[in-house]
């Protein structure tokens, strides 16, 4: 579906319903902007018709899969942002292309975000202002920019979110003595999710703030000195949200650590109580093998002639099970 908006003193004018409409000559301070939502193979057809567009950049956003980028076209610009979505807590990512110069502007989307609604709803109602008096297409493209990289905020705060659970139930859920590995299990999936939501976060982002920094350096064409100001907001954003993503990507490796080492710590305390166990029993069961063996006749064993020797060898046994752990406590094995 194509839509086309007159933009004029940066308030909306009037809507184009058909492409071939589309003004063969557009006046001074005045802008056209075309979206194209869910485009149709004829609708690009025609578009490349009407405004020459380069067959490789329709190739690029025919197949889509591409990286945030801006390449010059000599007569326009054109570029691919990332919008992250968030759909039924599944990471997702709407490529948005864009195609402009100094008074058009294409958008081509498959499908429609709050990002994309909330742009159109601030055309309609507010146009380009207060940004700018005249419209241009690089402030309408720093617009959708801009909305762009601050949808990667919520992303961020639910995976803070879900780092901070994580690391609150590590110590109380290691105190439960039953299920610890099907605990292990869970965090160790959750924390692998919250990486590679992160990752691919940072590789949607990385490229992003490398294209506004080839604006700021101002070699772009078609994008006014007076319109830098409002990109810089944008680098300085994305800045932001890379040292963030940084910051998440090292707690979730902490968080990751603490849990192993917590398993590691349970398993070793197990092994420490069984093998206290097994040094008791080892001189007790010395004992009642010796007193249990059939010896020749005539063999004295000491005790065995009294009737008191069996209890003699059960508080022997308890005498040595209780120096033993005395002596254990006192090393500081238990």
């Amino acid at each position: 579906m194509i839509t086309i908006t007159s933009l004029r003193h940066a308030k909306s004018k009037n809507r184009i319903e058909e492409l071939k409409k589309f003004p063969a000559r557009i006046s001074r301070g005045e802008m056209v902007w075309v979206d194209v939502e869910d485009p149709k193979e004829s609708e690009i057809k025609e578009l490349k018709e009407r405004f020459s567009l380069d067959s490789y950049a329709i190739e690029d956003v025919m197949h889509g899969n591409q990286r945030p980028k801006m390449e010059d076209y000599k007569e326009y610009l054109f570029a691919v942002i990332h919008i992250p979505t968030l759909k039924n807590r599944k990471y997702e990512t709407l490529e948005v292309f864009f195609f402009f110069q100094k008074n058009w502007i294409i958008s081509i989307h498959s499908g429609s975000t709050e990002v994309t609604q909330a742009v159109e709803s601030r055309i309609k109602t507010r146009g380009l202002e207060p940004l700018a008096s005249n419209p241009t297409p690089d402030l309408l493209f720093y617009t959708y920019l801009d909305f762009a990289v601050d949808a990667y905020y919520p992303m961020l705060d639910e995976a803070e979110e879900q780092i901070e659970t994580l690391d609150s139930k590590a110590m109380t859920s290691f105190k439960q003595r039953s299920k610890k590995f099907d605990l292990m299990v869970g965090a160790m999936s959750t924390i692998g999710g919250v990486r590679k939501r992160i990752r691919s976060l940072r590789k949607s982002l990385v490229p992003t703030r490398d294209m506004v920094g080839m604006i700021m350096r101002g070699a772009v064409p078609f994008i006014q000195d007076s319109s830098l100001r409002s990109f810089r907001d944008v680098y300085d954003h994305s800045f932001q949200l890379l040292e963030t993503i940084d910051n998440y990507r090292d707690r979730t490796s902490d968080v990751r650590e603490l849990y192993i080492n917590l398993l590691m710590a349970s398993t070793d305390n197990i092994i420490k109580l069984l093998t206290i166990v097994a040094t008791i029993f080892l001189p007790l069961a010395l004992l009642a093998g010796i007193y249990g063996t059939n010896f020749t006749p005539g063999f004295f064993e000491p005790g065995s002639s009294t009737p008191t020797g069996f209890y003699i060898l059960i508080g022997s046994m308890l005498l040595i099970a209780i120096a033993l752990l005395y002596s254990f406590r006192r090393s500081g094995w238990i």
